[in-house]
């Protein structure tokens, strides 16, 4: 069947392409962009362009020099400050090179310090991104955006910027150099710079297209793996390792394939290049013989307003030659890299100028003093525009009241949840928390006041101790191990050899699921929230284990507002209210015994219960 279906990383990159192998953006634009970030390094910039200025003008000179030894010396014969001028000229190189190595090192700081700033932007840009964008995009390929894609830039911007600068003025110095010692041998050099420049500016606008496709399949691959490692279990469970194997490889090749075809196409400047370098030597030795023969090499002709020829004026134009042509081919090839780079700056932007984000409004207000009051008022939403998920939801809370919210999957419960949190925008109606409409007060300040205990816990790869702490970064250690007690986990902690200190390793995998589920009850007692969220929180956990989380449960939500969405009966029967959803809307609300009589939709539900089974699930999952 796999070989007559597409794979799942088809289908991935099918539903994430979003566009990225369309016409490339303005260069321009995002080349200027880039160019802001060196705001704050436009002194030490200073000083580089007047080091390399410095390498430059010591290049010339010792080029002006080695031109002096060849006529006035060697060609004359004359020893005398011979050794003076091979001192003089070894000092023009020796200072050449340190101010080269001086102008290197001062961008490698540079350009580190700017992309350490990009970077923050990215990170702190992706915190303030609403969960849907993460809902759109992989892990794997984000990750390549803030690692692969900012160094691709930093070693095109470490490398490039230098070079671009040396070479403009290399190719400034080298034309008057040029031109002061032969016009017409200068005219000659010239005439292949279109060819050069037009090959260019053909292949780089291929080989941009072709580097961003890379850039997403890299992506992609990365996406793949971070998914798989994830799986890991799974795919062991079922035996899938060889699909995956396959699928991989599938992939893998397409990087290949791609890499290939864009490196091909870069590297095609190097031939051309050295085709029309070689045809230029030919056209300056020619003429430069010509010249000879036509009496360019006596001051009195008439033909030495075009230049004097000397021998070592045509050995040392040659060089100039050389120099001006591979800088030439330099800044063709650096274009092709700085296309490179562009294409990563545009994967990094389209994450900075994402619009997902929820921001808050210009007059929120902070939320202080939370009794607990929470208000649907004809809330509809959809994920996706034409596919309603909630439609006209209206639930009144009082402080204090416990609510479960039940429905068979797809319902919209937990919906109701990413809402309240404000993980997603609403499309209609309002959620006021104490007659205030949370569009109205900042996110900061809800989130301080709501906290959530989920099915799937996130631990980090870091102790017991920094993970529960992390709900209150500023909790003293007794307010730790207290929070621990109230939620039935110092005991289990305490036995443990390194106790709080024990190092958790990915999402706390070396924990049972029970004890990771008390560890999340932990950190959201350490916060202390006036409301509560609990979604599916005793679910995947035996019956023993289910009684301590229960216990945790009922410490946990004293005082609080307590939303519930489960589907164990122990968990639902003493709420103060339950909400029965179907397709998005409400159906029934009322007490378990209020339902019950109805002999409705939960009635339904509750009487499917196996009364032979300990775990009373309600048929709703």
């Amino acid at each position: 069947m796999a070989n007559n279906s597409k794979s799942r990383i088809d289908l991935y990159k099918q539903s994430t392409y979003r566009k990225r192998n369309d016409k490339p953006k303005n260069a321009m634009k995002t080349s200027f962009r880039l160019i802001k970030y060196l705001n704050t390094e436009i002194r030490l910039l200073s000083v580089v362009i007047i080091l390399i200025i410095g390498s430059i003008l010591l290049t010339l000179a010792a080029t002006k020099v080695y031109q002096v030894i060849l006529d006035d010396y060697l060609n004359q014969g004359i020893l005398k400050g011979f050794l003076k001028i091979i001192l003089f000229l070894a000092t023009l190189y020796l200072l050449e090179n340190i101010t080269n190595y001086l102008s290197s090192f001062m961008m490698i700081g540079i350009s580190q310090r700017t992309l350490a700033k990009m970077r923050r932007n990215m990170f702190a840009k992706m915190q303030q991104l609403s969960v849907s964008f993460f809902d759109k995009n992989r892990d794997g390929d984000l990750m390549t955006r803030i690692t692969n894609d900012v160094d691709n830039i930093s070693n095109t911007m470490t490398q490039t910027v230098v070079h671009i600068i040396s070479s403009v003025v290399m190719l400034i110095g080298t034309l008057g150099l040029m031109a002061k010692m032969n016009l017409l041998l200068t005219g000659i050099a010239l005439i292949f710079i279109f060819p050069i420049v037009l090959s260019a500016r053909l292949v780089a606008k291929v080989s941009r297209k072709q580097f961003r496709k890379m850039r997403y399949e890299q992506g992609a691959l990365n996406g793949y793996v971070a998914e798989q490692i994830n799986g890991a279990k799974v795919i062991q469970s079922f035996c899938q390792e060889d699909e995956i194997i396959r699928e991989f490889i599938l992939e893998s090749n397409n990087v290949k394939n791609t890499t290939i075809k864009a490196l091909t196409i870069a590297n095609f400047m190097d031939p051309v290049m050295g085709f029309l370098n070689n045809i230029r030597y030919i056209g300056i030795i020619t003429t430069g013989a010509a010249m000879v023969v036509l009496g360019y090499t006596n001051p009195e002709s008439f033909y030495v307003k075009f230049g004097l020829i000397t021998p070592g004026i045509i050995i040392v134009f040659i060089e100039l030659a050389n120099k001006f042509g591979s800088r030439i081919n330099s800044l063709a090839n650096l274009y092709t890299d700085i296309q490179n780079a562009l294409s990563s700056a545009e994967r990094i932007f389209d994450i900075l100028d994402d619009t997902s984000e929820i921001k808050n409004s210009p007059n929120a207000e902070i939320l202080e003093n939370v009794f607990g009051k929470v208000d649907f008022n004809n809330v509809s939403f959809s994920y996706n525009p034409g596919t309603p998920i909630l439609n006209n939801v209206t639930i009144h809370a009082k402080p204090n009241m416990k609510i479960a919210i039940v429905g068979h999957t797809g319902a919209g419960k937990s919906t109701i949840i990413n809402l309240l949190t404000r993980f997603y925008e609403i499309n209609e109606g309002q959620i006021l928390i104490d007659n205030k409409d949370i569009r109205d007060v900042t996110k900061e300040s809800l989130a301080e006041h709501v906290g959530i205990v989920l099915q799937d816990t996130n631990l980090f790869s870091d102790t017991i101790y920094n993970n529960i702490r992390y709900g209150k970064l500023n909790a003293t250690e007794d307010e730790i191990i207290n929070a621990c007690k109230l939620a039935n986990c110092h005991d289990f902690i305490t036995s443990i050899p390194n106790g709080y200190q024990t190092m958790l390793t990915r999402n706390g995998s070396n924990l049972s699921h029970g004890q990771r589920q008390l560890l999340s009850i932990a950190r959201t007692m350490l916060k202390n929230p006036d409301i509560l969220i609990l979604d599916e929180a005793t679910s995947s956990v035996d019956t023993i284990t289910e009684k301590q989380i229960q216990n945790a449960l009922n410490n946990l939500t004293q005082n609080k507002t307590t939303f519930v969405i489960a589907h164990r009966l122990s968990t639902i029967r003493n709420s103060d209210l339950i909400i029965v959803m179907d397709q998005g809307e409400i159906k029934e609300q009322g007490t378990h015994e209020e339902l019950l009589k109805r002999k409705g939709k939960y009635y339904n539900l509750h009487n499917s219960i196996d009364t032979n089974t300990s775990d009373h699930d309600l048929a709703i999952a």
